[in-house]
C-alpha cells in the first residue's frame, strides 16, 4: 500500500472520452487535498489487446498510460479493479466473457432477460435476497476461465504501470449451484476461498503484486448485524479463515448502522489490513470512520490502512467534471447523496484520515 495512511477514491471507467477529464480531476481535485490512492474499476470496460473479443468500452492502453503517468506525478497509487467470480454482467445479461464463452457460466439455466419471482417472502431465489436473478458468476470449479482472466489482469496492470490489483469478489450469490455440473454439492465457502487463493497465487506469489478485494462475502451478516448485501448469509463468510492474510480487504458499508461496523475489527484481529469504504453520504462516512478508528487497539495496530470513497456512477467526462468542481470547492454537503455527497465524502476523508 502507500507509505502514508490511505486516502482513496474508487471510480468506474469505460470510455476514452473520460481520459482527459480524469487526468484533470487527478491534478486539480484529488492531488491538492492529499488523495494518494485510486481504484479504477473496469467491469470489464477495457479495450483489451490480449482478447479483443472480450473488450467492452473504448478506454485502452494509451488512455491507461496517460492516466498512470498523471497519477504517478501526483503521488497517487492506482489499483485496477477487474471483477472476478461475481458481477459477470448485470441482471441475467452476461458480460463479454460469459457471452463469448458460455461454458464458464455458473448458472447455465438462466437465460438472458429471465427473472425469478420470489414466491416465498424472505427467501433467496438463485441465492439473491431481492427475489430476482442478480447477476452471473463464473464457475468456481472451471479453471479454464483463468486462461482469459489472468492475461486481462496482466495487460491492464502493466498498461497502468502499477503493482496493485483489486479483484472485486463482492456480492457473489451464484456459487455452488445445483444447475452447475461442476459445482453441485460443493461448499460455498470452499469454492469462494478456492477462487481467492488461485488469484492470490498468481497476483501475489507469481507476479509479486499487491492484491485487494471487497470484504462483504467474508462478513458474517447475522453476527455483524449487516444486510445480505454488505454481509454474507449463505455461509461463504467462513472463507475468511481459508485465505492469505496479506490480501488487503476493502470493507464497504453504505448505511449508518447504529450498532457499529464490527467487521472492521474482525478483519484486523484476524491479521488482515483493512480499508473501510464509504460512498455518497457524508453523514455515513463520518460515522463509519469514527467507528473504525475506535476499533484500533495495541493488538491490531497498523491494520487500519485508511479509508476509501466509492463512486458507482460511470465516470463520464461530465460526471468527473462535477466531482472535480465540488472537491476543489471543499464541499461538505450532508443533505444530498449524489455527486455532491460523494465529493463531500472525499473532501472529509482527505482532511480527517491521519
Amino acid at each position: 500500500m502507500t507509505n502514508s495512511p490511505v486516502k482513496g477514491v474508487h471510480l468506474r471507467l469505460k470510455d476514452t472520452e473520460s481520459t482527459d477529464n480524469l487526468v484533470r480531476y487527478i491534478k486539480e481535485g484529488l492531488a491538492p487535498i492529499g488523495v494518494n490512492f485510486m481504484v479504477l474499476e473496469f467491469n470489464p470496460g477495457y479495450k483489451f489487446e490480449c482478447f479483443p473479443e472480450l473488450s467492452e468500452g473504448t478506454f485502452g492502453k494509451e488512455d491507461a498510460k496517460k492516466v498512470g503517468a498523471a497519477a504517478k506525478e501526483a503521488g497517487i497509487k492506482i489499483a485496477p479493479l477487474i471483477m472476478c467470480l461475481g458481477h459477470q454482467g448485470w441482471g441475467s445479461s452476461p458480460n463479454k466473457l460469459l457471452e463469448v464463452y458460455p461454458e464458464f457460466k455458473e448458472t447455465p439455466d438462466v437465460k438472458i432477460g429471465k427473472k425469478e419471482p420470489d414466491k416465498i417472502a424472505g427467501k433467496f431465489i438463485n441465492n439473491t435476497p431481492h427475489g430476482e436473478f442478480y447477476c452471473h458468476s463464473w464457475c468456481a470449479s472451471n479453471d479454464g476461465v483463468y486462461k482469459y482472466v489472468l492475461p486481462m489482469i496482466d495487460e491492464i496492470t502493466t498498461d497502468l504501470g502499477t503493482d496493485m490489483v483489486h479483484v472485486g469478489l463482492d456480492e457473489v450469490f451464484s456459487i455452488a449451484e445445483d444447475s452447475c455440473p461442476n459445482c453441485t454439492g460443493k461448499g460455498k465457502a470452499e469454492l469462494f476461498a478456492r477462487t481467492v487463493n488461485i488469484l492470490h497465487d498468481y497476483i501475489v506469489k507469481k507476479q509479486g503484486w499487491q492484491m485487494l478485494m471487497w470484504g462483504d462475502r467474508l462478513n458474517n451478516a447475522k453476527e455483524c448485524g449487516y444486510s445480505d448485501w454488505d454481509g454474507d448469509g449463505l455461509g461463504m463468510w467462513r472463507a475468511i479463515d481459508m485465505i492469505p492474510k496479506d490480501i488487503v480487504i476493502c470493507d464497504w458499508h453504505y448505511d449508518i448502522i447504529e450498532s457499529g461496523f464490527p467487521s472492521v475489527g474482525v478483519f484486523m484481529e484476524k491479521g488482515f489490513t483493512v480499508i473501510p469504504a464509504a460512498w455518497r453520504s457524508l453523514k455515513q462516512t463520518k460515522v463509519f470512520w469514527d467507528d473504525a478508528v475506535k476499533q484500533v487497539s495495541d493488538k491490531n495496530l497498523g491494520k487500519l490502512a485508511g479509508m476509501m470513497v466509492t463512486c458507482w456512477a460511470e465516470a463520464s467526462a461530465e460526471y468527473l467534471d462535477k466531482l472535480n468542481t465540488h472537491v476543489k470547492a471543499g464541499l461538505q454537503d450532508e443533505e444530498n447523496d449524489d455527486d455532491r455527497g460523494i465529493a463531500s465524502s472525499v473532501v472529509y476523508m482527505a482532511k480527517t484520515v491521519k
